[in-house]
């Protein structure tokens, strides 16, 4: 046989071998996302985005007393609420009326939620989830810089015992503070860290068990890493106050030592010295759903030392902490109590379909908590009473965070919805939206549709919170869209805070579940950074959408950044954490 003739037939043996291979592969893909549906999926569109709905009279009142209407009474929903309280010593559930008043009144104004503090200090940097940056850009290239720092991490076995969670993912932002330099020196950093000046420090709870912590400037490690052992989905909390204490929760079970499943549970930490003070939220008997984690960020009332955590178990824990901090001795310590504990079902509240339980992170204002739920269910709580004022069927889960607003003409909700099961067709297709809510009653101003997909495994729709622009942005909120119109691809929208009518859409190639944030210069331009699922991190001009640069960092990306100046701190799921300069 000729040489040619051999060389003819390897190759084609070995074309057929790799036909082979990729055939499995897709048979894989297809048994593992649904079968005919992901092929389906594969070579069909959605429609995209939709009409929008608009009720510009339902702005009215926006200005007003907090109240439910005839639409937005919980009763709608049929709502049953269970409370847990101590009084007298006594534990007391009860789920008929009660007049319950808290024994400390909560009251958020506008510093509590903005915080005491210089930097990130929460997820989307306050509590009403719109300071996706901290400080102001200086940009002249807008381009990013091409050397950027990287610290590796690591992955933690699933419970299953089957596979890992490695690196960051959703929601996992960082936390990005300077210290004042009294706190500074109490602390346990290495002591090069300590005698740094402008030292800015970036607080990293993710996927593989730890909380690490690094220099920002340089991605060095600025003091020993805190092992918990437990996977963190979400982002952490610091105390508004600047108190160095550090709240965050498990988003997954774990297998202890002797094969026992440990459950997720929230703690709380000293960055003193990296002590565990408390934790809670395992196991919980009031819990409707067994499903134990803690993906949002929680919220501390300053004033009252008062805890505020939602959990995916659809609890709602408020636990004061009675915190001793006294930075010249050096000592920190908590003593929680849990004042009051909520939770509720609804009428069509199931397991299998619309559940319970809260990933998104709420937002407050006066004595009022926000928040959604898995099952469609957006609410307004009296925090005082532990009483639902209004609950909006938004008929999706709500896993992006609200965003609260104040405007000309009143307070008003953004937020965002992701596919279920529930809501999907026979093609695993349905529809979520991006609504603006009358923040007094519930009531919808406009609602964008946008037909997405729902298959192998990956969910569809709008799992990113959104930016509210300010600046040259002003009067937009800035959605990513993930799997629409395509599988794999997605949106970024700009709507008129208004209307809700798209200023501009640019179509991703690649989805995104990272939440897009802003870095604005001291003119007031503004630059958005977004992260795509597959590590291509791409830098627009906010205004119009434009698209200025792109970084590929060849890993998958969930997590969302966080911006200090020009520098943005990002984790991947390839177990690094990544910090890029835009210049």
């Amino acid at each position: 046989m000729k040489k040619r003739t051999k060389i003819a037939i390897v190759v084609l043996c070995g074309l057929f071998l790799l036909g082979c291979g990729a055939g499995v592969l897709l048979l894989k893909k297809i048994s593992s996302a649904g079968g005919i549906r992901y092929l389906y999926n594969l070579k069909h569109d959605t429609t995209g985005m939709a009409s929008t709905e608009y009720h510009p009279e339902n702005t009215a009142g926006a200005d007003g007393k907090v109240t439910c209407t005839t639409l937005t009474d919980p009763s709608v929903l049929g709502i049953t609420e269970t409370i847990r309280f101590t009084k007298s010593g006594e534990t007391i559930v009860w789920d008929e009326d009660y007049a319950y008043m808290r024994p400390e009144p909560v009251s958020f104004t506008d510093e509590l939620i903005a915080g005491q503090v210089e930097g990130i200090f929460t997820f989307r940097g306050n509590y009403h989830r719109t300071a996706t940056s901290y400080g102001t850009a200086d940009i002249s290239k807008k381009t990013f810089a091409e050397e950027f720092w990287s610290f590796d991490t690591g992955k933690l076995l699933k419970s299953s015992g089957t596979s890992f969670w490695s690196g960051n993912g959703w929601t996992g932002q960082p936390l990005i503070i300077s210290w004042p330099e009294e706190t500074k020196q109490i602390m346990n950093l290495y002591p090069e860290k300590k005698a740094k000046e402008n030292f800015t420090e970036v607080i990293y709870s993710g996927m593989d068990g730890y909380v690490h912590f690094l220099d920002l400037e340089d991605g060095t490690e600025s003091r020993p890493a805190i092992h918990i052992g437990m996977v963190f989905k979400g982002t952490a909390s610091l105390h508004p106050s600047g108190i160095p204490l550090l709240v965050l929760g498990s988003g997954d079970a774990q297998t202890g030592l002797f094969g026992e499943n440990v459950s997720p549970r929230a703690y709380i930490y000293s960055l003193i010295d990296g002590r565990k003070l408390y934790e809670f939220g395992y196991n919980d008997e009031m819990a409707h759903r067994t499903f134990h984690a803690y993906d949002s960020s929680p919220v501390i009332d300053a004033k009252t030392d008062t805890l505020f955590y939602p959990g995916e178990n659809g609890v709602l824990y408020t636990v004061k902490l009675n915190t001793e901090y006294d930075v010249k001795a050096g000592t920190l310590s908590v003593n929680p109590e849990h004042v009051a504990d909520y939770t509720y079902t609804t009428a069509r509240a199931t397991e299998e379909a619309f559940t319970w339980g809260m990933e998104n992170s709420a937002v407050v204002n006066d004595n009022y908590l926000y928040v959604g739920d898995n099952g469609g269910v957006f609410y307004c709580l009296d925090v005082n009473t532990m009483s639902m004022v209004w609950a909006q069927d938004v008929y999706g889960d709500v896993n992006s965070s609200p965003i609260y607003s104040k405007e000309e003409n009143g307070d008003f909700i953004y937020l965002a919805t992701t596919l279920t099961e529930a809501i999907l067709d026979e093609h695993s297709m349905g529809e979520v939206a991006i609504y603006k809510l009358n923040a007094a009653n519930g009531s919808i101003v406009w609602k964008k549709p946008f037909a997405c997909h729902n298959v192998d495994g990956v969910e569809g729709g709008i799992l990113a919170t959104g930016v509210l622009g300010k600046g040259a942005i002003e009067g937009q909120i800035i959605y990513s869209v993930s799997r629409t119109p395509s599988l794999s691809s997605g949106y970024l929208v700009s709507l008129d805070t208004e209307t809700g009518e798209a200023i501009w859409l640019t179509e991703l190639t690649d989805y995104a579940w990272s939440s897009t944030v802003t870095l604005y210069t001291q003119t007031g331009e503004a630059y958005l950074v977004q992260c795509c699922s597959d590590g291509t991190v791409l830098l627009f001009n906010g205004a119009d959408g434009t698209l200025l640069d792109s970084v590929a960092l060849n890993t998958t990306l969930e997590a969302t950044p966080a911006v200090f100046g020009n520098t943005i701190v990002v984790g991947t799921r390839d177990e690094r954490i990544i910090g890029l300069r835009v210049e």
